[in-house]
C-alpha cells in the first residue's frame, strides 16, 4: 500500500510527479543558485553604490580645494583666483555647481572690507553646495566625516567670521563675531580629535596640526576682538594664513581616507565577488556533476530495468557507487544474473523439450505413415467392393430400365386403342341422339297425319250424313264417303300402329344413348387410368434415368477415392512449410514460383499473377536451398496463370534427397 504524502507536499508533488527525476534535480538547482546569484548581483550593485558616492565626494574635494583657497585669499585681503575653480568645476560637471561659481563671480569686487565680506560669503555658499552635490555632508565614517566637517563647515565658518570681523564696528556684533571665531576654533579642534580617535589610518594626526594651528589664529583673533570691542576693523592676516597651510594638509587627509576607502570597498567586493565566484562555480560544477551523474545513473538503471524486463542477460554498464543508484546498479546486475541463470537452464529445459519435441514429432510422423497405409488399404478394399457392387447395380438397373421401356410402350399402345375406341363411341353417341331427334319430328308427322286422319273421318261422316240426305241421288257418294271413312280409319289405325313403333324406336334409340354414354364414360376412365399408368410408367423411367446418373456419379466418386489414394500414395512423406521463390524450367522457359511447403516427395508452389506453364508436363526445378542442385519434377497437377501447382520429383539422386531431408528437419 502507498503511503499518502504529507498534505503540504500534495501541490509541489503533484509538478514533480510530472518530471523526470533529472529535470526534478536541474530545478532544485536552479531554485538554490538563483537566490544566491540574486543576492550577490544586488550586493554587487550596493557596493557600487557606496563607491559611487565615494567617488562623488572626491569629485567634491577636487572643487572644495581650490575654493577653500579662493575664500583664505580673499579674507586674507587679496583678489581670489577662480581659475582653479572653475576648471574643477567644469571637470566635474555632474556635480552642478556653475550656477554658485556664477554668483561668487557676480559678488563684486574685494577691495573693501564689505566687498571680502559679501564675496566670502557667496564662497561659502559654493563650499555649501560643493558639500551638499558631492555627498561629503553625509560622509558615512567618523574619522572621514569629522575632517569633512572642518573642511566644509568649520574653515568656511571661521574665514567667513574673520572677513565679518574685519568689516564690523558695532561692539555687539563684534562680541558676537569673537564668540563665533571661538565656538569654530573648538569645533575644529573637536573634529581634529574625533577624526584622529576614530581612524584607522597611521599618521592622521600629524597631517592635521594645521588644523590645530588655524584653530589657535582663531582663538588669537577672538581674543583681539573681544579686547577691542569698541574699535574697527581686524587683521585677520593670520587666520587667512594658517586657513592656507591647513587646507592642502587636511584636504590631502580627507581625499586620503576617501581613497582607502574606496580601495578597501573595492577590494572588499572583489574578495567577496571572487569568493562567491569561486562558490558560484563550484556549486555550478558539484551541481553539474552530480545533475550528469544522476542523469547518467538512471539513464544506465533504466536501461538496466528495461534490459531485465527483456530477459536481456548480456552485460550493461550500471552505476556503481555508494549511493542509492549503485545499490540498484547492484540489485540488478544481481537480477541480470539470476535471470542469465534461469535462462540457461530455461535453454536446457527447452533442449530437452525439443529433443523430445523431435522424437515425438517422428513417431507421429511414423503413426501418420502408418495411418496412410491402412486408410489406403482400406480405401483400396473400399472402393474394389464399392465397384463391384455398382457393377452388379449398374446391370440390374438396365434391366429395370428394359422393362420400363417395355412397359411404356405397351402401355403407350394401349392407350392409343382406348382413345380410338372413346372417339367411336363419341361418334356413336351422336348418331343415337341424331336417331332420336329423327324419330321425334317423324312422331310429330305422324301427329299431324293423325289430325289429317280424324279430320278425314270427320269430312266422311259429313259426307254420308249428305249422301242420306240426298237419296238416291247420294249413294254414289255415300259409297265414296264411306271408303273415304274406312281409308280414315285405315290411316288412323296406321299412324297409331306408327306411333307406337316411334315410340318404341324412341326408347330404344334412349337406352342406346344410356349405353354408348355409359360406354363412353367406362372408356373415358380406362383411358384416364391409362394415362396414370402412362405416366407412372414415365416417372419409373425418369426414375431409372436418374438411378442411371446417380449410379454413375457414385462410380465416379469411387474413381475419385481412387485418385484420393493416388494422392495419399503421392503424400506418403509429411508436407512442412517454406518460403522462398524456385524456378521452374521447362520448353526453353523459366518460371519463378512461390514456394508454399515441400516433402521429400514434391513442392506445392504458385506461379505469379500473368505467368502460365499449361502444357507443361515435366521440367526442371531449382529450390532456395544452399548447395541444391536442379531436380527433375513431373507437373502433378495445377500450372494456371497465377494458380497453384504441385511437382512431384522423379527419380531424385539421393545426395539430393539427403540435403533436402536436412533442410526439411532444420526446417521443423
Amino acid at each position: 500500500m502507498t503511503p499518502h504524502p504529507p498534505t503540504g507536499l500534495r501541490p509541489v508533488l503533484a509538478v514533480l510527479d510530472r518530471l523526470r527525476t533529472t529535470s526534478r534535480l536541474g530545478l532544485v538547482i536552479v531554485l538554490l543558485l538563483v537566490p544566491g546569484l540574486v543576492a550577490t548581483v544586488e550586493y554587487t550593485l550596493s557596493e557600487h553604490r557606496q563607491i559611487a558616492f565615494s567617488e562623488a565626494e572626491r569629485d567634491g574635494v577636487h572643487v572644495l580645494k581650490p575654493t577653500l583657497h579662493a575664500l583664505a585669499a580673499v579674507v586674507g585681503g587679496r583678489a581670489p583666483d577662480l581659475g582653479p575653480t572653475d576648471r574643477a568645476v567644469r571637470e566635474e560637471s555632474q556635480l552642478g555647481l556653475s550656477s554658485e561659481l556664477a554668483a561668487v563671480r557676480a559678488a563684486g569686487a574685494t577691495d573693501t572690507p564689505a566687498g571680502r565680506e559679501k564675496v566670502a560669503e557667496s564662497i561659502g555658499d559654493l563650499v555649501t553646495e560643493i558639500g551638499n552635490a558631492s555627498n561629503l555632508i553625509l560622509d558615512p565614517d567618523l574619522d572621514s566625516f569629522y575632517v569633512m566637517d572642518s573642511q566644509v563647515v568649520q574653515i568656511p565658518r571661521i574665514l567667513i567670521a574673520a572677513a565679518s570681523a574685519a568689516a564690523t564696528t558695532g561692539v555687539a556684533d563684534r562680541a558676537v563675531i569673537a564668540g563665533e571665531l571661538s565656538t569654530a576654533a573648538e569645533a575644529l579642534r573637536a573634529d581634529v580629535k574625533t577624526a584622529v580617535a576614530n581612524t584607522h589610518a597611521s599618521g592622521l594626526g600629524p597631517r592635521l596640526t594645521g588644523l590645530d594651528t588655524l584653530a589657535d589664529a582663531t582663538d588669537a583673533l577672538a581674543a583681539r576682538i573681544t579686547a577691542t570691542l569698541d574699535g574697527t576693523g581686524a587683521d585677520a592676516g593670520a587666520v587667512a594664513t594658517a586657513a592656507e597651510a591647513a587646507i592642502d594638509a587636511s584636504e590631502g587627509a580627507l581625499d586620503s581616507l576617501l581613497s582607502t576607502r574606496i580601495s578597501g570597498r573595492e577590494a572588499a567586493r572583489n574578495v567577496i565577488l571572487t569568493v562567491t565566484t569561486v562558490g558560484f562555480v563550484l556549486a555550478f560544477w558539484l551541481a553539474f556533476a552530480v545533475w550528469w551523474r544522476s542523469r547518467h545513473d538512471v539513464a544506465l538503471v533504466l536501461a538496466g530495468v528495461q534490459a531485465v524486463a527483456a530477459r536481456d542477460t548480456s552485460e550493461h554498464s550500471l552505476p556503481s557507487g555508494r549511493d542509492e543508484f549503485g545499490d540498484i546498479g547492484r540489485a540488478l546486475e544481481q537480477a541480470r544474473e539470476n535471470l542469465a541463470s534461469q535462462d540457461v537452464a530455461l535453454a536446457e529445459a527447452a533442449r530437452a523439450q525439443e529433443q523430445a519435441a523431435k522424437e515425438n514429432f517422428a513417431q507421429q510422423r511414423r503413426a501418420e505413415k502408418q495411418a496412410r497405409q491402412l486408410a489406403q488399404q482400406l480405401i483400396e478394399e473400399s472402393v474394389s467392393a464399392l465397384t463391384s457392387e455398382l457393377s452388379d447395380v449398374a446391370g440390374e438397373v438396365e434391366a429395370v430400365r428394359a422393362s420400363a421401356g417395355s412397359i411404356h410402350e405397351r402401355v403407350g399402345n394401349a392407350d392409343e386403342v382406348l382413345r380410338g375406341l372413346l372417339s367411336d363411341a363419341g361418334n356413336a353417341d351422336a348418331v343415337a341422339t341424331a336417331l332420336g331427334e329423327r324419330l321425334q319430328r317423324v312422331a310429330g308427322m305422324t301427329k299431324l297425319i293423325a289430325s289429317v286422319a280424324d279430320q278425314t273421318k270427320m269430312l266422311a261422316l259429313n259426307a254420308t250424313i249428305e249422301a242420306a240426305r240426298a237419296g238416291d241421288a247420294g249413294e254414289g257418294f255415300g259409297v265414296v264417303a264411306n271408303e273415304v271413312k274406312e281409308l280414315a280409319a285405315t290411316t288412323a289405325r296406321s299412324t297409331e300402329e306408327i306411333t307406337g313403333t316411334i315410340q318404341a324406336l324412341e326408347r330404344e334409340a334412349g337406352a342406346v344413348s344410356t349405353t354408348i354414354s355409359a360406354m363412353t364414360t367406362g372408356i373415358g376412365g380406362v383411358d384416364e387410368a391409362t394415362g396414370a399408368l402412362l405416366e407412372v410408367a414415365n416417372h419409373q423411367q425418369a426414375t431409372v434415368a436418374s438411378m442411371d446418373q446417380r449410379l454413375a456419379n457414385a462410380l465416379e466418386r469411387v474413381r475419385g477415392m481412387s485418385d484420393l489414394r493416388n494422392q495419399m500414395e503421392r503424400r506418403a512423406d509429411e508436407r512442412i512449410p517454406v518460403r522462398g521463390v524456385g524456378v521452374f524450367a521447362a520448353g526453353g522457359r523459366r518460371y519463378e514460383v512461390t514456394l508454399k511447403d515441400a516433402s521429400e516427395g514434391g513442392v506445392r508452389a504458385a506461379f505469379a499473377a500473368g505467368e502460365s506453364a499449361a502444357g507443361a508436363t515435366s521440367g526442371t526445378l531449382e529450390l532456395p536451398i544452399a548447395g541444391m542442385p536442379a531436380m527433375e519434377v513431373a507437373v502433378a497437377r495445377g500450372g494456371s496463370a497465377g494458380g497453384e501447382v504441385v511437382f512431384t520429383f522423379r527419380n531424385p539422386p539421393q545426395p539430393a534427397l539427403t540435403h533436402l531431408r536436412a533442410y526439411l528437419d532444420a526446417q521443423l
